[in-house]
């Protein structure tokens, strides 16, 4: 239903200066129930554009912010300014949040920039508590010196009277640090721009501060439902996916799971929807604006988001009945277009949460310009292509029931309108309940995944086999040893792998060069593995508060699958249960424990007996409905613990292997990238951290002898793939391919083997006792040459008066893709299966090439390893 707008009226409100509408009438409607939101001028760039805020710069600030409080949504109530006396001139205001009683009010403030201070002497943004009776206001941390220890934003009221927000200061993540041998700092979020939010619990007198979210980038906006369970949104970009979706999390931290968004963010044409602000609304659902990033001021659309039944705008979660994931909510629609906003642009909108179904909302009407003069949007002017004004904001009171909106604080030009808050007393959420814990887990810092089956792709029975296994249809046959044997199972092992948290410049300075080829994927180092079990199920415990990854892969250590798009976070002592995989770009819910499908995984099929056809000297019995991994873990609880090396142990075949499969770095002559005692015993804090120079480059210049045609001869890499021979003379390097270790001509702060591996380059030829491009002469698509022509068209001719050829490079592809060991079979087929220096490398070789390339070949793993510049 679209609501009637009375255009004359509101062309002569939006160019008056008042702030309280003017002579209105008593609206019977409103109720005597403050309401609170923030005023300032439009925020511009330099251009004079309008800046929105950002998702992604939760630290911007914008000065001239106004808390303002009215004692009931009527334009006749009296606009207090509350901060300005409080505060000063000049600070930014934001994240308005009303208690559950409808007596306080959370805010988040900051002051002006201190003109010639450094950047660690500048203001920070602090949390704030305002009082509606007294009209007492008070900092939540009272200490200056811990109020700046960090950037304080998104406060939001807990059942217990506790506050959840989002910040920088990491404390677990900082000590997490000091752990793994290395300063303490605050870590920036993927994309290295600004300092990285995590989400925080304190309590009500900010003496108690405990870090609950664990994201390599923003976690922010916190909401909490009405099951005490926190709705927030999580800047999801590892591997680039680059989204802020909705998760949900419990105030301690555990059953961390997503919420709502991962596949509903495409807005066509290239475009990426967000949602924000965030609400409840009375029956449940949430209440949102769907915006563009970059969009301009104004341009978002309203909705209600059924996060109850749907998981995305195109995927119900299983069993559920529901038909409309996301409802556009009748009234002035703004536009997600550049075009003319004809129903006017919306600023920010919340329930007035009474009952009555109406909205308080931020709203400019929709005017146009015909040189200085200002019309309306009819179709007569929309008819004449007439630009449109820049928006003149206020706030209004919108009953979709009535169709009707009412004026609270007239529109204004150059008004900017938000964060808006209604006093409105609520019913406290219930408490949300903490997860089971394993205390010894807990002592230990660490935590448990358990996955149901890997082989379950969204309830589809999927072995990443290729091509898959005749007559091998069900999990419960391949999972059967007498039926499918562990060589012929793709999958071997979960690689478990760690983001590594990366200092500003201040700490260490990093050019992007020093990342490598990919610096998307940031550092990362491997936390351990662990055999996958015949059923697809595996049990292991891993580091508590840290972001996870999670890699699929084969015998020879590449990845077999590494769609894990997002970090994994658990608290110590917590067991998360995965229930399999999820294919790409697939609706169906993943993750959400409360909307899957059964496990295709049915377990053991009765208690006292073990599985089909497997051995009994290890697993005697089962219980019904346990995975192997379970079963084996209850009798075993040491298989749990994660291992450096790829060690596979075979509790199932029957007859038992004559020994177990091992790929170990004590094995490598070269440097191991894990320590002896993380190689001989697995603690919390073992890592396997890959750097090129350290374990890479050694590998190109470790002295190699083999036989070639019967001769015994030496094959080391770097002295074979050279431009110099064995007598120093300049050669074209074999294969085109050099695997020295100095730095390159092209990039002095990589190697030149580094650069010869990863990225594309041209075939070079000697002449004239010079390494040149090889040049080609260019022809049309029936062969013809071309020549080259000047500016004129007329053919360029050389001293003998012959037309000039045009001439180009020949590319020689790079043979390694980073992140991708098992598409880089230009390289790894050279080593094995007849290739031309097949047995050359040892599988162990092989293997550390793989994780270093699946974890996206960089350059260094470390920050501190990295040379400083």
């Amino acid at each position: 239903m679209r609501v009637p707008v009375l255009l004359g009226l509101l062309m002569g409100m939006s160019g008056c200066g008042g702030m309280d509408g003017g002579d209105q009438q008593k609206d019977p409607t409103v109720t005597d129930i403050p309401v609170a939101y923030v005023q300032r001028d439009l925020p511009r760039d330099e251009d004079g554009g309008i800046v929105m805020e950002s998702l992604e710069e939760p630290v911007s600030f914008q000065a001239g912010a106004r808390l303002m409080v009215r004692d009931s949504a009527s334009s006749r109530a009296v606009a207090r300014d509350i901060t300005t006396a409080i505060l000063g001139d000049g600070h930014d205001i934001r994240d308005l949040t009303v208690s559950y009683d409808g007596s306080r009010l959370l805010f988040s403030a900051r002051a002006p920039e201190i003109e010639d201070a450094d950047e660690d002497e500048q203001p920070t943004w602090n949390l704030w508590e305002y009082d509606f009776q007294s009209g007492a206001a008070r900092r939540l941390i009272s200490s200056d010196l811990r109020a700046e220890e960090g950037q304080d934003r998104y406060p939001a009221y807990l059942p217990d009277g506790r506050i959840v927000f989002a910040s920088t200061r990491q404390r677990q993540a900082r000590a997490r640090l000091l752990d793994e041998g290395k300063p303490q700092f605050t870590p920036l979020e993927e994309g290295r721009d600004n300092a990285a939010f995590a989400l925080h619990v304190m309590s009500a007198d900010g003496v108690e501060i405990e870090q609950i979210t664990f994201n390599m980038s923003h976690d922010v906006a916190p909401l909490v439902g009405r099951d005490g369970r926190i709705l927030f949104l999580r800047w999801d970009n590892k591997d680039n996916e680059n989204r802020f979706d909705l998760y949900r999390v419990n105030p301690d931290g555990s059953g961390l799971s997503p919420l709502y968004g991962a596949d509903s963010h495409d807005a066509g044409d290239d475009r990426t929807r967000e949602f924000l602000p965030l609400s409840l609304m009375g029956d449940g659902r949430l209440l949102t604006a769907a915006r563009l990033r970059e969009a301009g001021a104004g341009q978002m659309q309203p909705l209600a988001i059924d996060i109850d039944n749907f998981v995305n705008r195109d995927g119900p979660l299983h069993g559920r009945v529901a038909s409309q994931p996301e409802q556009v909510l009748p009234g002035p629609a703004a536009t997600l277009d550049d075009t003319v906003a004809v129903e006017g642009r919306l600023a920010d909108l919340v329930s007035m949460d009474d009952g009555s179904g109406r909205f308080l909302m931020a709203w400019s009407p929709c005017r146009l310009l015909e040189g200085d003069t200002l019309r309306p949007c009819t179709a007569d002017y929309l008819g004449q292509g007439l630009p449109e004004a820049p928006p003149a904001f206020g706030l209004w009171i919108l009953d979709p029931a009535e169709g009707t909106q009412r004026p609270v604080v007239s529109p204004r030009d150059n008004l900017w309108v938000t964060e808006l808050a209604v006093a409105t007393p609520r019913s406290l959420p219930s408490q949300a309940l903490d997860s089971v814990r394993d205390e010894a887990l807990a002592e230990e810092n660490l935590a448990r995944l358990d996955i149901r089956s890997v082989y379950d792709m969204d309830s589809r029975f999927v072995t990443f086999n290729t091509p898959g296994l005749p007559g091998i249809a069900s999990l419960e046959q391949y999972r059967d040893p007498s039926l499918v044997t562990p060589s012929q199972r793709r999958v071997r092992f979960l690689r478990i792998t760690k983001g590594v948290l990366i200092p500003d410049e201040d700490v260490r300075d990093i050019a992007g060069a020093q990342f490598g080829r990919a610096a998307n994927f940031g550092m990362r180092e491997i936390v351990g593995y662990v055999p996958v079990e015949p059923d697809g199920s595996v049990r292991v415990q891993v580091p508590a508060d840290a972001p996870l990854g999670l890699q699929l892969v084969d015998a020879d250590g590449k990845s077999v699958y590494n769609r894990h798009g997002a970090w994994i976070n658990v608290r110590p002592g917590e067991t998360l249960q995965c229930q399999g995989c999820h294919a790409n770009n697939s609706p169906l819910p993943h993750g959400r424990t409360d909307g899957m499908a059964p496990s295709i995984n049915t377990g053991a099929p009765s208690t006292g007996q073990p599985f089909p056809n497997t051995r009994t000297d290890v697993v005697g019995f089962a219980d019904a409905g346990e995975t192997m991994a379970q079963a084996l873990t209850r009798l075993y609880p040491e298989r749990e613990i994660p291992s450096i090396d790829m060690r596979d142990f075979d509790a199932w075949s029957d007859p038992a292997p004559s020994e177990d499969w091992l790929l170990a770095y004590a094995d490598l002559e070269t440097l191991a990238p894990a320590t002896v005692q993380c190689q001989q015993q697995w603690q919390a804090e073992c890592r396997t951290v890959i750097h090129y120079e350290d374990h890479i480059q050694p590998l190109w210049d470790l002295p190699r002898q083999a036989d070639v045609d019967g001769n015994l001869q030496d094959v080391t890499c770097s002295s074979c793939h050279n431009r110099r021979d064995a007598m120093n003379a300049l050669q074209v390097p074999p294969a085109q391919l050099e695997l020295t270790g100095e730095a390159s001509a092209d990039q002095p702060l990589q190697p030149t083997s580094y650069r010869e591996l990863l990225f594309n380059d041209n075939e070079q030829i000697l002449e004239d006792g010079a390494l040149v491009d090889r040049l080609v002469i260019v022809t049309d698509g029936e062969g013809n040459v071309v020549y080259q022509t000047d500016e004129d068209g007329e053919l360029i001719l050389d001293n003998m008066g012959n037309p000039v050829p045009v001439t180009e490079t020949v590319p020689v592809a790079s043979v390694i893709r980073a992140g991708q060991a098992r598409n880089s079979a230009a390289f790894f087929d050279t080593f094995t299966g007849g290739g031309v220096h097949d047995g050359w490398l040892t599988a162990e070789e092989l293997r550390l090439l793989a994780e270093w390339i699946d974890l996206g070949a960089q350059l260094y793993n470390d920050p501190f390893r990295v040379p400083e510049n």
